[in-house]
């Protein structure tokens, strides 16, 4: 770990670490005279990688290893050249730690009432206990932090994340505006700024969150530093202050991950026009199913209003022509002449060809081959997913929404 923390230019320990693209570290400093005299390529001073810029990052989980392998190097050193404390009591050296007490004890404390029947180790052994402890509580500190900061990256996406969704949604409402210019600028404006308060809002609490991020790796910092100074005390000073080790570095609990979901905003089209409005109310007509001339594996409800397709062959109807091989049910009504208009719902059905046919043969049976096409058709399907106008030749329709229902408008004579 101390060979990693030093810089292989300059050999001491790195300042302000610099780490290249292929996987090495070095001062900045040290980087930067390496790279003095190179213009259009530059190589890494330990491997010779070449790059095309002079580009580096700063590791700072490095940068904190360092200042902890600094720490703990420079403190050893201290801790050999300190003479043995005595006991302020019996002037004897303080060798003995009592485990209950969390005290340091010279021999002829152990005799004292006070610590007779605990259980006391040597220094020594005491040391190399709590020492390890807190080795280990370091190593715990810094992958805490370094989960930490992984929770930083991910919650910086998060804004990304979020001005790429705004951008989407936008886009999306002003596709769906074009075709009422007053109504939907209106409908835009005021939508748009409600989502960008929405985005204000969730932003807001997103930088609110980071921070609190990086107030926590702040404090954890601190902490590691406080505990890698705590880790080189003097032996007798840190034993001293044992009992204090768990008691003040147990609540770690990290900001909570914030996320948001952006509300959808809903738009409808105003109500039709008057024009479309007055034909509606004037020509609308209401039609029901002919169950005669349903194909044998359609059942029609008892209203006339539905149908349904069946596995098992119904009843057949020999009186009236009947479609054999296509499933096709007509309505009981046909027209003749004038302009009608109906409506026929489809909610969420898979599978569905809506639409008008002409030459059909009359209910009296003037035509009596049997039908398997219906000549000069027109319809609106729904097939595979994709909808179709299937006319003297198919068209298909890029449609944004689902549709629900059709509305039917015929005009005879127009055709």
């Amino acid at each position: 770990m101390v060979e990693d923390s030093r810089c292989a230019i300059c050999l001491d320990f790195m300042r302000e670490s610099a780490t290249t693209e292929c996987g090495h570290n070095f001062c900045q400093s040290c980087l930067q005279k390496a790279w003095e005299d190179s213009q259009d390529i530059f190589h890494c001073p330990l491997c010779w990688h070449p790059f095309r810029e002079r580009h580096w990052t700063v590791n700072s989980k490095l940068a904190r290893m360092i200042d902890v392998i600094q720490l703990l190097h420079s403190s050893k050193t201290e801790m050999r050249q300190k003479e043995p404390q005595l006991c302020e009591r019996h002037n004897q050296e303080l060798s003995l730690f009592c485990v209950e007490d969390k005290e340091v004890l010279c021999l002829a404390c152990v005799e004292l009432p006070d610590h007779q029947d605990h259980h006391v180790k040597s220094t020594e052994e005491a040391t190399s206990h709590y020492r390890q402890m807190i080795n280990d509580f370091i190593g715990f500190l810094m992958k805490h932090i370094e989960g930490i900061q992984k929770c930083e990256t991910r919650q910086n996406k998060k804004l990304q994340e979020l001005r790429m969704q705004v951008r989407k949604h936008r886009w999306k409402l002003a596709t769906e505006f074009w075709r009422k210019i007053e109504f939907v600028d209106r409908a835009e404006e005021a939508a748009l700024s409600r989502q960008a308060e929405e985005e204000r809002s969730i932003q807001q609490s997103l930088s609110t969150n980071i921070i609190a991020f990086q107030n926590h790796i702040c404090t954890m910092d601190a902490l590691l530093k406080e505990v890698a100074e705590k880790s080189v005390m003097p032996q007798l000073k840190m034993l001293s202050e044992a009992g204090m080790i768990h008691q003040r570095y147990t609540r770690l609990d990290p900001p909570a991950l914030y996320s948001f979901q952006l509300r959808k905003e809903k738009f409808s089209l105003p109500p039709l026009d008057s024009t479309l409005g007055k034909i509606v109310q004037k020509f609308r007509t209401e039609l029901t199913l002919d169950p005669h001339t349903a194909h044998s594996h359609m059942y029609i409800s008892k209203d006339k209003h539905s149908v349904r397709v069946r596995k098992k062959m119904g009843a057949v109807f020999q009186r009236q022509p009947r479609f054999l091989f296509n499933l096709v049910v007509l309505s009981t009504k046909d027209f003749h002449c004038g302009r009608h208009y109906w409506e026929v719902p489809v909610n969420d059905k898979p599978r569905w060809a809506i639409g008008l046919c002409s030459h059909f043969p009359s209910s009296r049976g003037q035509q009596k081959q049997p039908l398997s096409v219906l000549n000069r058709r027109w319809t609106i399907q729904l097939q595979h997913g994709d909808y179709v106008a299937q006319g003297a030749c198919p068209v298909p329709l890029a449609l944004k929404e689902q549709l629900r229902g059709i509305g039917i408008y015929l005009d005879y004579e127009v055709g």
